[in-house]
């Protein structure tokens, strides 16, 4: 059969999305939700009024095509004027600002949808660019220069990835001119990347020799979240393969590879999520271990032929920077999630550890009998942290291929339909709160009763907790048979909210700063927004310095960890650094009601709000 000729073309490139859309998503889901289609119509309208095409769009994002350069630069003005005008009125309760990013160059057409580097470059010229502002690439810039009025700053070359490129913000006001690092766009990136990865999946990782207790990467003040376990990172297996599987073999099996070797007690294995942050790096093993302080990590490559497959695989001692162990396994393509629990063993055997049996993967793997049920499974975890509609619709959708394929009433579904509940209220597409908890509850106790899993015990601990009777012990109790199947991320913050919320503080810190050793590049500050106001209540200060010092340059920070950072700061005698903090954190948006929900107390927060009165304070 002859090959589909590929239909390629020059194209102007809109790309936008909502700043601090999570944020919003945080404070009021439903009225987000509603604002943004609002939003989401004003610009389709501007879209047909100076002849642009929307060609894709996801949750909060949106590219569009136009054949004119003048008019997505026009297009681009007046949308940023409308949304000022329309946050400024006074009528919406949520005021949602934008970023835009427009370039031109070569694309591929697939149907109504466009792809290639002409795509990708609009989207990096999006991310750096300033809320309510505008970021174009030169080729734009040298179109429109002589046939618009508008003023551009120069921002230089930028290299990000594989892709190098001249841009430049378009002024719709003075204020707007800055001077742009390249590794501010690349951290921003990345960060945006890691907020749509595969969930997180880890454990500890075992000793190998007897060394002293060493310091963790996440610095927290004075002191280090310490762990005296040897650290390992499993660096995204290459898939060589050219077959339909392509785009999910890897992952799916990356992610089945941490799973197996989390089991192991005494090994601290780092996050699916830090893996693919490391992965969009492309990371060396000097950064690795620098970035992520790891002792080990494992690489990569697995190819399919018809009905087999071969994985090849090295482990590398970043102590001694080389290659320590390298292997090949050839087995059965249908075996292939069988065989990552004997290639487990054999990296852990190479390290003269005591290999043990069990572990989710083999859960997920006896529940769901194919390699195609169990990829679809891991990708559904993907959707679900994306925390978006759009994310909820990806998981229904495989909830429900899922169903057809095993039955609706099998019980090995028990968790991802309750798992499916939550995310539905999480989002505000739940009609019914009451009913849908009920539900929850319903499938958690069955998943607990049939299964006796960690991903069960977890599920069980939290729905207990968050929509049951609210009885500590109870939860706790579950919360405590996960932590003894597997010590995951995903434990950590289940018992650490549980903790937390039934009054016993300390440890509940000591839980998430667990799962932040393990995540240490925490997409979208969840954990991090977590910790830093347990470190104000428990007079940690110079913790919160610690946490927050290194992201300052990070462009999606969150207003929270500034304001608690100005905190911190001003305490420690430097109150100008503190008015700028605290100045930044206003700028972004930041309020009583999002700080409320961060600390999780209205008198400590109208408390926390006081004390900010004296270099500046908040409304």
């Amino acid at each position: 059969m002859a090959k589909e000729k590929i239909e390629r073309k020059i194209a102007v490139i809109f790309a936008t999305d909502v700043v601090g859309y999570s944020k919003h998503m945080e404070a009021d889901e439903s009225e987000t939700i509603h604002n943004l289609r609002e939003c989401e119509a004003m610009l389709t309208d501007l879209f047909e009024k100076h002849d642009g095409r929307l060609f894709n769009t996801g949750g909060d994002s949106f590219l569009a095509e136009f054949s004119s350069a003048v008019s997505a630069v026009e297009c681009a003005v007046e949308f940023q004027n409308v949304i000022k005008k329309r946050n400024a009125s006074g009528d919406t309760s949520i005021k949602l600002e934008f970023r835009i990013g427009i370039n031109s160059g070569d694309v591929v057409k697939e149907k109504d949808n466009l792809l290639g580097d002409g795509v990708n470059i609009a989207a990096r010229l999006e991310a750096m660019a300033q809320t309510n502002g505008i970021t174009v690439s030169k080729v734009i810039y040298d179109y429109v220069k002589g046939k618009t009025k508008y003023n551009f700053n120069d921002l230089g070359i930028q290299k990000v990835k594989q892709n190098e490129f001249h841009a430049y913000d378009l002024l719709l006001e003075p204020s707007q001119k800055r001077t742009i690092k390249r590794e501010r766009t690349y951290l921003k990136l990345l960060i945006y990347s890691a907020c749509i990865v595969l969930f997180t999946v880890c454990g500890y990782f075992i000793f190998v020799s007897q060394s002293a207790t060493k310091k963790a990467s996440i610095e927290t003040g004075s002191e280090a979240v310490v762990s005296s376990l040897p650290v390992i990172l499993v660096y995204p297996f290459d898939d060589l393969s050219t077959s339909a599987t392509k785009d999910d073999l890897s992952p799916a099996f990356t992610e089945s590879l941490i799973s197996s070797l989390s089991r192991y007690s005494r090994i601290s294995v780092l996050s699916s999520s830090t893996s693919m942050d490391a992965k969009a790096k492309e990371a060396k093993d000097s950064f690795i271990k620098k970035m992520y302080n790891a002792d080990y990590v494992v690489r990569g490559s697995i190819q399919t032929f018809s009905d087999q497959s071969r994985i090849q695989m090295q482990l590398s001692d970043l102590k001694l920077n080389k290659v320590v162990w390298t292997d090949k396994v050839d087995f059965s393509s249908n075996q292939i999630f069988e065989v990552q629990d004997s290639i487990g063993d054999k990296i852990l055997t190479h390290l003269q550890i005591n290999a043990v049996e069990g572990g989710e993967v083999k859960s997920w793997a006896a529940k769901y009998g194919t390699t195609e049920r169990l990829t679809l499974f891991l990708n559904s975890r993907k959707e679900w942290f994306k925390f978006t509609p759009d994310g909820y619709k990806n998981h229904t959708d495989i909830v429900h291929l899922l169903e057809d394929q095993m039955g609706a009433r099998n019980p090995a579904l028990y968790n991802i339909k309750a798992w499916n509940l939550f995310l539905k209220r999480a989002v505000g597409l739940a009609p019914d709160l009451e009913k849908n908890g009920a539900e929850i509850i319903r499938l958690s106790n069955l998943d607990v009763a049939e299964n006796q899993d960690v991903t069960a015990f977890n599920l069980r601990a939290l729905a207990e907790f968050r929509l049951g009777s609210k009885d500590c012990d109870l939860s706790k109790e579950y919360a405590r048979k996960a932590y003894g199947l597997g010590a995951t991320v995903d434990t950590f913050i289940v018992s650490g909210t549980i903790w937390v919320e039934c009054g016993d503080l300390k440890e509940g810190t000591q839980f998430f700063e667990k799962a932040l050793r393990l995540q240490p590049n925490d997409s979208g500050w969840n954990l991090t927004k977590r910790l830093i106001p347990m470190y104000y209540v428990q007079g940690e200060y110079e913790k919160i310095s610690g946490l927050v010092e290194p992201h300052l340059d990070a462009l999606d920070i969150a207003p929270e960890m500034l304001a608690f950072y100005a905190f911190s700061t001003n305490e420690a005698g430097d109150s100008n650094k503190a008015k700028e903090l605290l100045r930044r954190a206003k700028d972004l948006g930041i309020s009583k009601v999002s700080l409320e929900r961060v600390i999780r107390d209205p008198d400590k927060t109208i408390d926390f709000i006081s004390k900010l009165s004296d270099i500046g304070g908040i409304e």
